[in-house]
C-alpha cells in the first residue's frame, strides 16, 4: 500500500508546499493555494480515455476491428469508477475482441484486468514470482472491490 506523507513542506523559490492524506488516489492536495481532489482527477483521466476509445473508427486495429461498443465501454467506466476508489487509474487499452484490458504496472508487478460484456479476467504478477488468476461476473462489485484491494497492497 503506497502511504503519502502528511505533509512534505516544499523548499522551492515559489514557496509552494504539498499537503496529502491517506488513502492516496483519494488524497487533497494543495499547490499555491489551489486546492484539488486527486480522486476527481483520476476520474477525469478515465473518462477521458475511455472517450478517445469511443471514438475509435471500424479498422482501428489496421486488421478490420469494429469499434468498441458502447456496452464494453460503459462497462469499463462502471469498473473503472469502482477500482478508482482503491488504486491509481490504469493504463487502457482496446482489444480486437470488444473488449478493455486496464494495466497497472509498479517496481513491484504487474496487473492486467479484461473487461468485456459481462465478464473480466484478471492476471497479476509480483516480482516474487507469485502468479493471481480470476474470472467472473461484472455484475458482481464485491470481487471488482476486492480485486482493487489486491491490485493496490500488492502493487502500491
Amino acid at each position: 500500500m503506497m502511504f503519502m506523507p502528511s505533509t512534505m513542506p516544499a523548499n522551492y523559490d515559489n514557496g509552494a508546499s504539498i499537503t496529502y492524506s491517506q488513502p492516496s488516489p483519494q488524497a487533497r492536495s494543495e499547490w499555491n493555494g489551489a486546492t484539488f481532489n486527486l480522486a476527481n482527477l483520476f476520474e477525469a483521466v478515465l473518462r477521458q480515455r475511455l472517450a478517445e476509445l469511443r471514438s475509435l473508427p471500424a479498422g482501428w486495429d489496421g486488421e478490420g476491428a469494429e469499434p468498441i461498443s458502447t456496452v464494453t465501454l460503459q462497462k469499463a467506466q462502471s469498473v473503472g469508477l469502482r477500482l478508482l476508489e482503491r488504486t491509481l487509474p490504469p493504463e487502457i487499452t482496446p482489444n480486437a475482441g470488444d473488449t478493455l484490458t486496464f494495466e497497472w504496472e509498479s517496481n513491484l508487478g504487474s496487473a492486467l484486468l479484461e473487461i468485456g460484456h459481462a465478464t473480466y479476467s484478471f492476471l497479476m504478477k509480483t516480482k516474487s514470482g507469485k502468479r493471481t488468476t480470476d474470472m467472473g461476473s461484472l455484475s458482481n462489485t464485491t470481487d471488482i472491490d476486492n480485486l482493487g484491494l489486491l491490485i493496490q497492497l500488492a502493487l502500491f
